[in-house]
């Protein structure tokens, strides 16, 4: 049983790790490519054959993932008395920072646009090459945890009979987890696919640890924690 002490912690950050992925980001406007030329006739042949339609262009890029929160500081203690005895705990936690939302769908490509018109004596053109799939949104970063505040104790050794005992701590806060990029949009469709988009970036690193703190009892260090 603990007969006084104070315990001092920071406020994590938001965990944006339970979010779904943002939204499918719509589609390429228009969604289909313009129309090929059309053929044209010379007399009683085919003058001019018609177009290819237009190759599609690529998807709309995914939204980012919302980063995680950062982890506030636990404020120091300064804890000074004449008289000091008995259990005494005392704890400076940092906040943790948050976890990070995933990456939103790259958009499909756009759809290849349609062959051009055919004519009396020319055959109708193919239709445009679909185009590729739109980049995964980024991963969100994980937040940085806040650092563990330093805790200073002091009593006077003349009064304090017996001395106290003291069981005291300092805990930086852990780093959030970082979050995967989106998956790449669908290729559009058309005379030959676009294929599928590139995975949006996972950062590669989760959130940083906050920083440590020191225990001082009458001025003298007795822990350290980085």
């Amino acid at each position: 049983m603990s007969d006084g002490g104070l315990v001092n912690k920071g406020a994590d950050g938001a965990d944006n790790a339970g979010k779904p992925a943002p939204p499918y980001p719509g589609d390429v406007d228009p969604p289909v490519a313009k129309k090929g030329t059309d053929a044209k006739d010379d007399g009683k042949s085919c003058g001019t054959g018609a177009g290819r339609g237009i190759t599609g262009v690529v998807g709309l890029t995914g939204t980012g993932g919302q980063n995680g929160g950062t982890g506030t500081d636990a404020a120091q203690i300064k804890f000074t008395v004449d008289y000091m005895t008995g259990n005494y705990s005392f704890a400076t936690i940092g906040g943790k920072g948050g976890g990070a939302q995933a990456g939103g769908v790259g958009g499909d490509g756009q759809i290849g646009g349609p062959g051009g018109s055919s004519s009396s004596h020319c055959g109708g053109g193919p239709q445009g090459i679909g185009g590729p799939g739109g980049v995964g949104g980024l991963g969100g970063q994980g937040g940085d945890g806040g650092a563990a505040g330093d805790i200073f104790i002091a009593y006077d050794t003349t009064k304090s009979v017996p001395p106290p005992v003291i069981s005291a701590s300092v805990t930086p806060g852990s780093g959030g987890s970082s979050a995967n990029g989106g998956e790449g949009g669908k290729g559009g469709a058309g005379d030959g696919p676009g294929g599928k988009g590139k995975s949006g970036t996972t950062p590669l690193n989760p959130g940083k640890g906050g920083e440590g703190g020191t225990i001082y009892v009458n001025g003298q260090p007795i822990e350290s924690v980085d």
